[in-house]
């Protein structure tokens, strides 16, 4: 048994984060065309000078490999209606996103308290799974359904919806398991970043994703309200309470049956996939805000420019890792800032108006939204090493 819990791991992976919210996109752009504008107007005597489109997205970028020097778990951002989180758990990597539903706003709650709360819970969720030995796998559905639980269970004023994907990587085995429910959607890339996984969106109907609900009771606590027009994104969320045995009783015994009797999705009906994933592969895992506004092709090339240039690096003797993890949390950025620079266009074929056509409505155009995406670069431990001791031997230039 020790042996076995002693064994390391057989992969590693690089996950890189990246987000940025709708209302500071907007600012963003806004001050982008202004800028614009007055290089525009300058004399012809002028030399012009392009203007560069920088938005000021989040970028995070971590190594997940054994011991897990410098890992840091996160269980929340401030990503307007968005959010995020990843844990460890023994040779597991936890992570997914959550998209809140901005529908509830006319009705005087805020739904990025709910979608901050939900990764928060299920990065709690995720760390308190039981695992007897460390090459065992978490389930990721059984961890947004304790999680959910729990956040009715605590009674906190987070009311609202959201949708969740929750994915869970083996760095034992390479297996990626995914509890998906709504919009919120992955791809895998293989190694020539060509997609053979696509997951397909979870709807009731057109724009109608299928989310996890916790409204608003008159005997529970006051809602907390959005914020106006003008003012910054709520940064506010809840963690759970420490269980009780009375507490950890209530959570797994919570069905859902009153929710699914009136209609409101659960984690029941979450979809669960399971993927092999091998040596350089990519997980790219998002909220609706990319892949409403790029397609999976576009992602594509963004990833195969980028993971060409880390080739090549890699290739170069005494090569330095941390450039390679830069350049693979560039392509992340680069990933987001597709997203925004797509859905500002009025006349793109967007893959939102393609669905949108599909459906019957007409439109056109990307769909403004918070943008939220990991990325998990796969890459087997014994040939990583191999390469660092081939290029340590190579001559230096």
């Amino acid at each position: 048994m020790k042996l076995q819990n002693s064994l390391r791991p057989r992969f590693q992976a690089v996950l890189a984060s990246a987000w940025i919210s709708k209302r500071s996109a907007n600012r963003y752009v806004d001050e982008y065309v202004k800028r614009v504008k007055a290089e525009s107007s300058q004399t012809k005597t002028s030399p012009r000078q392009a203007v560069p489109f920088d938005p000021p997205i989040q970028v995070q970028v971590l190594r997940a490999v054994e011991p897990f020097v410098g890992y840091e778990p996160l269980d929340a951002i401030n990503g307007g209606e968005d959010s995020l989180f990843h844990v460890r758990l023994k040779q597991n990597l936890v992570f997914g996103v959550s998209d809140g539903v901005g529908g509830w706003n006319e009705s005087g709650v805020d739904p990025s308290i709910f979608s901050r709360s939900l990764t928060a819970y299920s990065a709690a969720s995720a760390e308190n799974t039981f695992l007897l030995h460390d090459s065992d796998e978490a389930d990721p559905k059984d961890i947004m359904r304790r999680a959910f639980a729990a956040m009715r269970c605590d009674n906190i004023p987070a009311y609202g919806s959201a949708t969740e994907l929750v994915l869970n990587l083996s760095l034992a085995s390479g297996n990626l398991q995914a509890a998906q429910l709504g919009d919120s959607t992955f791809v895998i890339l293989d190694p020539k970043q060509k997609a053979r996984v696509v997951s397909a969106e979870q709807q009731h109907r057109f724009n109608m994703p299928y989310q996890l609900t916790i409204p608003p009771t008159g005997d529970g606590p006051e809602p907390l309200k959005p914020a106006a027009e003008g003012e910054e994104d709520s940064a506010q969320f809840f963690r759970p309470r420490p269980e009780t045995e009375q507490t950890r009783k209530q959570i797994e015994e919570d069905d859902f049956s009153d929710l699914s009797l009136v209609g409101f999705d659960t984690p029941h009906d979450a979809r669960h996939e399971k993927h092999t994933l091998g040596h350089n592969d990519i997980v790219v895992a998002a909220t609706d805000g990319l892949f409403d506004n790029v397609a999976v092709d576009e992602v594509e090339r963004l990833a195969d420019r980028f993971m060409l240039a880390i080739s090549k690096i890699n290739s170069i003797p005494g090569a330095k890792r941390p450039q390679d993890i830069d350049l693979f949390g560039g392509l992340a950025y680069s990933i987001a800032a597709q997203a925004v620079t797509n859905y500002i266009q009025r006349d793109l074929k967007s893959p939102f108006a393609e669905r949108a056509k599909l459906a019957g409505y007409s439109y056109t155009g990307g769909k403004p939204d918070d943008v939220t995406i990991m990325l998990a670069w796969v890459r087997e431990t014994s040939k990583v090493e191999a390469q660092e001791r081939q290029n340590e031997n190579k001559p230096k230039l």
